[in-house]
């Protein structure tokens, strides 16, 4: 031959000796039919190229060092999963800024507790400050996108324990007609906890689903160590199935989601729902600062909605500061919380010290539920300092409930505001005890403290509800012969004084005469600022 091929480790590269056709034995004809074949195969190339399928020439990835550890840039064209798996970690994976890369990309399992950040080429200028929530609308430009082509696969997937890989400033889905996972962390049989995959974060990212066909879910957090923070997931629904923007059902956690948008038809988040091969329980979750949304135009279209948050299976997790934001009933009868026991997590499932504190959930059809009867059962349930506005089963269907409950232990609701239209409870099955429900603020409407066949007030709670506490609430239109002396029956609301009830303000003002009327001089109802709820 006339030259010879030199491989280099990105890219293949011929050194040859010039070609014309008066040198050598080479004819004139034979000559022009290379031309022509040259052509073709360049023509090709683009092709392939323009089209994302992997031609015979990449574009090459490069690399540089940096103070800690290579940066290796992979281009519009460029072999991203070789970067990965060349990636050591303290080394960054530059992607450019905007352009798209198809396939299923795979973690990998690698030495060392150091980070592999793969993030845009953009500057971190032209990203939102550290910290600062992903407007997608405004950054989708820089961000670089991962499609998966394969059907039933997913853009990211971490399996056989890979560990600490950082992700900012990426763009994840849809999968192919919004099948299962746009992220999968993780498989569900894993048999050791070693082979779970671990210390994996999602910083100001956008994951997303098919606008036609939705998406089944978006994040899969199977894994321990699992951080998603100030990012944007959205047209998370589905028509034929549950959809969840992130689901946690096969770890111990812990996983955090703080300062995020979680746009979901089914459910926003979802604890359990399904088993796993170690029987695991979530543990030691926060979710914390986030905007919960379901948009009103999905009302009265195809798309499955249930509720913002379920846990059916899940311990020791915190819900703070987060804004919940429109939910009818449909699929489910609307009640925006559930903290659900569920079997279909496993024999194992529980619901067990959690904390809702400092949370506004507004616009949705009812409240909260509590089911504590299947499993391990449910106990050791806070609800603290939260105000639900516009509950109501007139405006999103369902029975505008404060809460409905069976079979749970120690049950603590203080400091609460509730504005809805139907009962503060509806109790049924198995009692409730060990209920202390005190300086809330709340509508009796028609039944109050409602109990599945035997009535409202007094009855109901001596049938389920044995030994609760209720003391030192607002109850808007109730009666002291239900509920005893120790509460306050205002007749309407203009007598409570709040700051701006019409604005969504509901502290109480100064000048209120129930301002320190809660147990030990604490102010009655939630104290609560809508300005530090729901992040930023």
């Amino acid at each position: 031959m006339p030259g010879k091929f030199i491989m280099t480790e990105n890219v293949v590269k011929v050194r040859a000796k010039p070609i014309t056709p008066t040198s050598g034995p080479i004819s004139r004809p034979f000559f022009s039919m290379l031309v022509l074949i040259a052509v073709a195969l360049a023509a090709f190339l683009g092709y392939q190229y323009l089209s994302g399928k992997k031609g015979l020439f990449n574009a090459p990835n490069t690399e540089t060092n940096g103070a800690a550890g290579k940066v290796i840039k992979v281009p519009a064209g460029g072999d991203l999963q070789a970067a990965i798996d060349r990636a050591v970690g303290g080394d960054t994976i530059e992607l450019a800024a905007g352009a798209t890369y198809k396939g299923t990309f795979q973690l990998r399992n690698k030495p060392g507790e150091q980070f592999i950040t793969i993030r845009t080429s953009a500057a971190d200028s032209a990203l939102p400050a550290a910290d600062t929530r992903l407007d997608y609308k405004k950054y989708a430009a820089v961000l670089p996108k991962l499609i998966p082509v394969d059907k039933g696969s997913p853009a990211l997937r971490a399996v056989d324990g890979a560990h600490h890989y950082r992700f900012i400033g990426i763009e994840f889905g849809p999968t192919v007609q919004g099948m299962y996972n746009v992220i999968e962390l993780g498989t569900t049989e894993e048999t050791s906890l070693d082979q779970l995959p671990h210390h994996i974060e999602f910083d100001r990212v956008a994951v997303l689903g098919d606008p036609k066909y939705g998406q089944r879910r978006g994040i899969a957090a199977n894994g321990r160590f699992i951080r998603i923070v100030n990012s944007y997931i959205a047209d998370i629904k589905k028509d034929d199935e549950e959809s969840a923007a992130i689901g946690i059902w096969a770890t111990d956690g812990p996983v955090e989601i703080i300062n995020n948008y979680l746009e979901a038809a089914g459910e926003n988040i979802l604890f359990g729902g399904s088993p796993n091969a170690m029987k695991l329980v979530a543990t030691q979750c926060v979710i914390r600062g986030n905007h919960l949304n379901k948009p009103p135009e999905w009302r009265g279209t195809k798309w499955n909605v249930k509720n913002f948050l379920e846990i059916k299976s899940g311990r020791l997790i915190k819900i703070d500061s987060n804004l919940f934001t429109n939910n009818w009933q449909m699929a489910q009868e609307g009640a925006g919380i559930l903290f659900r026991v569920g079997s279909d997590s496993g024999p194992q499932a529980v619901v067990e010290d959690i904390e809702f504190t400092n949370n506004i959930v507004r616009g949705s059809s009812s409240a909260v539920n509590l089911f504590g009867g299947e499993g391990e059962g449910g106990r050791n349930v806070t609800i603290r300092n939260n105000i639900f506005d516009d509950i109501s089963s007139k405006k999103y269907g369902g029975r505008g409930f404060f809460f409905m409950t069976t079979a749970f232990d120690n049950v603590t609701i203080e400091n609460n505001t509730v504005i809805n239209d139907g009962s503060i409870s509806i109790a049924y099955g198995d009692p409730t005890r060990r209920l202390t429900f005190r300086n809330n603020i709340v509508f009796n409407n028609a039944y109050g403290f409602m109990g599945d066949n035997v009535g409202p007030g007094k009855i109901a709670l001596a049938t389920y509800f044995p030994g609760a506490v209720i003391t030192n609430n607002v109850i808007i239109g109730g009666k002291a012969s239900d509920y005893g002396t120790a509460n306050f029956y205002p007749s309407n609301v203009s007598q409570i004084g709040f700051v701006d009830a019409a604005g969504g303000n509901f502290r109480l003002a100064e000048s209120s005469s129930l301002l320190r009327k809660g147990v030990g001089g604490k102010s009655i109802g939630a104290v609560l600022d809508p300005a530090t709820v729901g992040g930023k």
